[in-house]
């Protein structure tokens, strides 16, 4: 297919699905709102965490293997049905990477729905009533914010305990958790724990938490050293951590760190999209929470943004939306039909502009995905 052809199956698709969703200027949160609280720096992926494994579960067992038997025994019932002693027919198989190790006992878990066990790893007996509160907790689409709270409330003390499930798991929660909740919960931050798992290479994986982290609990050391790491950043640095740096560094330094940051990244001709692309996720949580930093501070710098970099002004439309924030529409309008504009700010800035209440809006988006 080609690009033009591309662009234009895209701008039917929007179509159609803009028509059906958008009834009202109301809607703009129907159209661009996410279905996770999560924040985006950090979220882990999509695959449950432990926790939710043993939340979303009908039985949970540790359990140690009999070869001789053919099966397991129970040694402890963490939730539903079973007893101590008990021999089940049961295989014991690596399932995903769980950690499966001899002499110890090994958590298996039964999917409600599917009614399939699985392992999770195995865990120090005396995990066990730890492990039972996990699997009491609240599914994520019944918790408040205040739920939210109780949740990192809960698992900060134990990111990074000796135990490597208990660790995932409470890495796995407090990183799913919205930024606002995490913020409830600085004072419960340890900066010098939080600091050197950040530069610890076996913690790799979870370095965006730990920044993060880190700008809530830091202090003018932390600040500094952030700060530095961003200036020394190579074009092929590993872009993972980039949006929990920024992040961390505007909640270390404040409202006055903005500037820098524009002129350094999105303003910069040098930067790649996928570099601007990370900063404006991490001015996203920043936008949203509105703490350290003003929404209105961050609707100042997207406007910017979208002014001097047209093309790419779609990355920002999202949120702008979202806030019910229509001065945009003047430039959007302008840059709709930009053909250096990447397929996906066009797509964005064309859901902006359905939805926005300004009248010259519709006709303009229309006229951009006509299929000729």
């Amino acid at each position: 297919m080609t690009t033009l052809a591309a662009i234009a199956a895209a701008h039917q698709v929007l179509r159609r699905m803009a028509r059906r969703a958008v009834a009202a200027s109301g809607l703009a949160a129907a159209v661009f709102a996410s279905t996770a609280q999560a924040c985006p720096v950090c979220a882990p992926s999509n695959a449950l965490t432990p926790a939710q494994v043993l939340i979303n579960a009908d039985r949970a067992l540790l359990v140690r293997p009999e070869a001789s038997a053919g099966g397991v025994r129970v040694e402890s019932v963490i939730k539903g049905d079973g007893a101590p002693g008990e021999l089940l027919d049961l295989k014991v198989q690596r399932v995903d990477g769980a950690r499966v190790q001899p002499d110890r006992p090994i958590l298996m878990v039964r999917d409600e729905m599917s009614r399939n066990w699985s392992v999770l790893g195995d865990v120090d007996a005396s995990t066990a009533p730890l492990l039972r509160s996990f699997a009491q907790l609240k599914r994520s689409s019944d918790m408040s914010a205040a739920d939210w709270q109780e949740r990192v409330s809960r698992f900060v003390p134990l990111l990074e305990h000796p135990e490597p499930l208990v660790a995932e798991a409470a890495y796995g929660e407090v990183a799913r958790a919205p930024y606002a909740a995490m913020r409830a919960n600085r004072t419960a931050l340890d900066a010098t724990r939080l600091a050197r798992w950040t530069e610890d290479p076996r913690l790799f994986s979870r370095r965006p938490l730990y920044l993060l982290l880190l700008g809530l609990a830091g202090g003018p050391a932390d600040a500094q050293r952030i700060e530095q790491q961003l200036a020394n950043r190579t074009p092929t640095a590993d872009r993972s951590d980039l949006p929990a740096l920024v992040a961390a560094d505007i909640e270390l330094r404040g409202p006055s760190r903005l500037s820098a940051i524009e002129s350094q990244w999105l303003l910069n001709a040098n930067r790649s999209v996928a570099d601007i692309q990370s900063v404006l996720v991490a001015l996203s949580v920043h936008g949203n929470d509105a703490g350290t930093v003003t929404r209105e501070r961050i609707i100042e710098t997207y406007l910017r943004f979208i002014k001097a970099r047209p093309p790419l002004g779609g990355l920002v439309a999202q949120d702008l939306a979202g806030w019910q924030v229509w001065d945009a529409t003047p430039m959007y309008i302008a840059s709709i039909d930009n053909p250096q504009a990447p397929i996906a700010s066009r797509v964005a800035m064309a859901n902006y502009l359905r939805i926005s209440p300004h009248p010259q809006a519709r006709a303009a988006v229309e006229q951009a995905t006509r299929i000729r």
